[in-house]
């Protein structure tokens, strides 16, 4: 006997949320706490959940803890998301500004108050907000522009139009630019997704995210020096990886 797709679904939210109960239980947590859980609906219990699980990772900073929230939670994030884009057109990738929001909400447990039910799906809605503002702004940076009318750009010289030779000559050049790039990033990717979970995303966290390293190291319960060794080892193991993988690209073509 097969199961449709909406069963499947339906077994996986079933075994997510079974595993949210065995947690909080594991770690001595309850949505009972939270003030006006006890003889609410169901939805509300479920917000709840959410609710308790990000005030447990507040507490206790763990890993496992907040794998669970994210399974738990990414359906109505991701919706979420793709409510507030609606009215943006399709100029933005809905999963890369869920994976900014989910990033924003390890980072900044501190400023989470579970004090209701719903303060999960809140808070969160908040930073999925500010996530897309930070997309518009990076989309609409850049240098202002003045425009001259129609009539007067007509009637001028364009000093920035260059000799058909030159032209092409930029373009070969840029062609072989950005071939060295890309040969560049595929080097990089193959070295980065072999690098160990761990340095992979403390990689991610201080090169991407900017994230300080006092900060970090204080999410992962490690000292700062230690954390600054994972990034140097990363760093340097990606290095060595390049170089291999140039070097040998160079001997076959030679």
């Amino acid at each position: 006997m097969t199961c449709s797709p909406s069963q499947m679904v339906s077994s996986g939210r079933e075994r997510t949320a079974l595993r949210s109960r065995e947690l909080l239980d594991r770690f001595g947590a309850s949505i009972d706490t939270i003030p006006g859980v006890i003889g609410a609906d169901e939805p509300v219990r479920a917000a709840a959940t959410a609710t308790a699980l990000m005030d447990l990772f507040r507490r206790s900073a763990e890993a496992e803890v907040f794998d669970c929230l994210i399974q738990l939670t990414a359906p109505q994030l991701l919706a979420r998301v793709r409510s507030r884009l609606r009215s943006l057109g399709a100029q933005f990738d809905p999963h890369e500004v869920l994976q900014d929001a989910i990033v924003n909400i390890y980072r900044y447990p501190d400023r989470f108050d579970a004090s209701r039910p719903g303060a999960f799906a809140a808070w969160s809605s908040t930073i999925v907000d500010n996530a897309i503002r930070r997309q518009l702004r990076h989309k609409h940076a850049g240098p202002d522009v003045s425009l001259s009318p129609t009539e007067v750009l007509s009637q001028q010289a364009d000093l920035n139009t260059r000799e058909p030779d030159a032209e092409a000559q930029d373009h070969e050049e840029t062609r072989a630019t950005a071939s060295a790039f890309a040969v560049l990033l595929a080097c990089y990717l193959a070295a980065f997704q072999r690098l160990s979970e761990r340095e992979r995303f403390v990689l991610q966290m201080v090169e991407v995210q900017r994230m300080r390293y006092a900060e970090l190291a204080g999410l992962l319960g490690i000292r700062a020096e230690a954390l600054k060794m994972v990034v140097f080892r990363g760093r340097k193991r990606i290095f060595d990886r390049i170089a291999a993988l140039l070097s040998c690209r160079e001997r076959l073509a030679a």
